[in-house]
């Protein structure tokens, strides 16, 4: 009679998941006809991308007699916000086609140029663009009142509370000590990595490339900086037309004839060294990181150099730990600071710090307004220094933290909810003794806290073992091979091996039979955002018959192998492509240009909308929240954007 009930609620949930998925895409193409009739052109391909990736019957889609007229608009406003100089509004166009036509490489080509452009406003030129974005915004307010007006709803009451502040003037400029100095940002890049980083991608890159293919990459890099408008506010000489155009002439030249070799394009760069030294007069380390930039796009989204300004983050990213106070902290509707939630035995929490208190100030000075970005760069430090905090709480009451800074260990494996104190809750049916683990990344402390929290199931009595690999964007392949080998007792968990003959050699990673093995039922959980170790981890799973279903969406797509070389020890690094991840079926992860088959499929599909996908973000934000004892009345929070610090 349970398992009855139980086939029914789920029927009955997917009859709504499809209802709401029907209603959703009614309405995206009802916006579609709206906004073409109010004249609201290319917001008309906005709601049109939205209607493709809703609807059931993709090539039925591309049918719909509406669709050629906005995809021929859309084209042609594209290309004309482009020759305006309008890039935010030329990528967001872009995008759209992207979306309605992924097999169409122009559209990504597209992309990845006005990307650049906006990338090198945020960087050496933040006031240029918040001006640019803020008229955009205006675009789409008017956009959004439209639409409002025509489903006869009125503003939510959060969104006219935080409208009536605006107006009211109850909001402060953000702080100038805040923001991120583009000096900071290049510091310490040389033309000696660059040069060995051109080296290792020639040499061990997973595919044929040449230095030919890189010239021409780096070469297109610096005419996207040198043409870029609004960098002149930052770079005086880029304004000033006769030496852009003599910077310009000179790198259309070496297009016409770029190097084939790596000295000729050592000779090659230091003429551009030379030439910009003659000419625009940009910072070395600008053409330095800029080249690269523009180098290494031409190979794949992964492959980059890790500057000395970005090694923090890196190691944060992968070693699981960095100094700080002990909260993720995320950006709220009002430009404030709030707290998600403080980690357990971190210093936040133990000073009482909760989710839902907003960070007014760091040390003294305001932060609204500020990025993450540069929330975290103030907030972390090294182990032993201190911060202030100064908090205000829900209930309006407001006071200052000081803090003392100490390494921060992550934990990677999660429960369903968290429970008040520390600690997680794994049964999430305790009548069937069903567990509930969530990976959110492979760093190198995963495999010992999935041991943990394996041992403490098994103290439990599970039967069951629900494995959430939804939203985790990868990490170590050492971490995800290990944690496989828990699940298997033999057989092959992934493979690499680059397409060409290059130094990096053919991998077989395989399970061995430990005691600890876990032999519990498994079901393993996936959607569109799980890439690379997660992929792994799912497909090898699936492979071995080993998880009973995997449920879900296709994977991300992420199977190529980033290996680290090291450029200056300690200070810079490269990471370079050099092969390919396959599943124990032979089956290649990675998601090339005009690939139909890739990363995992599930075995039962469920497909979530965007609003579906928001509402179960929130719902796992709320169980994430560690409830301070101090504290107890906290309210969640909602937006899925967070960093920590």
């Amino acid at each position: 009679a349970r398992m009855a009930r139980w086939a029914e609620e789920y029927e009955q949930q997917r009859r709504e998941f499809a209802a709401q998925r029907r209603k959703e895409y009614d309405e995206a193409v009802a916006e579609v006809l709206l906004l073409l009739e109010k004249g609201k052109d290319s917001f008309a391909i906005d709601a049109a991308q939205r209607a493709y990736l809703l609807s059931d019957d993709k090539q039925q889609f591309a049918k719909e007699p509406w669709l050629g007229k906005v995809m021929e608009l859309a084209r042609r406003l594209s290309g004309e916000y482009e020759k305006r100089e309008q890039w935010v509004k030329a990528l967001r166009v872009y995008s759209d086609l992207a979306g309605i036509e992924p097999a169409n490489p122009q559209w990504k080509e597209k992309m990845k140029v006005m990307t650049r452009r906006i990338r090198l406003l945020a960087v050496y030129a933040p006031d240029e663009l918040k001006a640019i974005q803020e008229a955009a915004a205006k675009d789409r307010e008017e956009v959004q009142r439209i639409l409002r007006e025509a489903k006869a709803t009125t503003q939510p009451a959060a969104e006219a509370e935080a409208t009536t502040r605006a107006a009211a003037g109850d909001d402060e400029d953000e702080d100038p000590a805040f923001r991120q100095d583009w000096r900071e940002t290049v510091r310490g890049a040389t033309p000696t990595m660059l040069m060995d980083a051109l080296e290792y991608a020639k040499e061990s890159y997973y595919r044929d490339t040449t230095y030919r293919q890189l010239a021409l990459g780096g070469i297109r890099g610096m005419q996207v900086l040198a043409t870029t408008q609004g960098l002149e506010r930052t770079f005086p000489n880029l304004g000033d037309r006769v030496k852009r155009e003599q910077f310009l002439a000179f790198l259309e030249a070496q297009a016409a004839n770029p190097p084939q070799t790596l000295t000729r394009l050592r000779e090659m760069f230091n003429d551009l060294r030379a030439r910009n030294r003659d000419t625009l007069g940009l910072p070395e380390e600008v053409l330095v990181t800029e080249f690269a930039d523009g180098a290494f796009g031409e190979l794949d989204p992964f492959t980059s150099v890790i500057w000395p300004s970005e090694l923090e983050e890196f190691a944060k990213q992968t070693q699981g730990e960095f100094s700080g106070v002990g909260i993720q902290i995320q950006s709220d509707a009002e430009g404030g600071l709030r707290v998600v939630s403080p980690l357990e035995d971190s210093p936040a929490y133990e000073a009482g710090i909760s989710a839902g208190d907003v960070i007014t100030h760091i040390d003294g000075r305001k932060a609204k307004g500020i990025t993450l970005e540069q929330a975290v760069k103030q907030i972390t430090g090294p182990p032993g220094t201190t911060v202030t905090l100064t908090i205000r709480r829900t209930n309006g009451a407001v006071r200052d933290f000081k803090l003392e800074r100490k390494t921060i260990k992550v934990n990677s494996v999660k429960g369903w909810r968290h429970l008040p104190g520390g600690g997680w809750d794994y049964l999430i049916d305790p009548d069937e003794r069903i567990a509930y683990v969530r990976l959110t990344s492979f760093t190198k402390t995963s495999v010992d806290d999935l041991g943990k929290a394996l041992g403490q199931l098994e103290k439990q009595g599970a039967k069951g073992v629900i494995l959430d690999l939804r939203f985790n964007p990868g990490g170590l392949l050492t971490a995800a091979t290990e944690i496989t080998d828990r699940f298997l007792s033999g057989g092959t968990i992934v493979s690499t091996r680059p397409d060409r003959l290059t130094p990096t050699q053919p991998t077989v990673a395989r399970a061995r039979e430990n005691a600890d093995d876990v032999k519990l039922p498994l079901i393993v959980l996936v959607n569109q955002y799980s890439a690379s170790a997660s992929e792994i981890v799912s497909g090898a799973l699936k492979d071995q018959k080993r998880a009973l279903k995997v449920v879900g969406e296709r994977t991300f797509g992420k199977g190529s192998v980033q290996q680290i070389f090291v450029l200056q020890p300690n200070r810079a690094y490269m990471k370079l492509t050099t092969s390919h991840y396959y599943l124990p079926s032979g089956r290649c992860i990675h998601r090339e240009e005009n690939s139909m088959e890739w990363g995992v499929d599930p075995d039962v599909v469920v497909e979530m909308t965007p609003e579906q996908m928001r509402a179960s973000i929130e719902a796992r934000q709320a169980n994430d929240i560690l409830a301070n004892q101090n504290n107890p009345n906290e309210t969640p929070a909602t937006q899925p954007k967070r960093d920590l610090v």
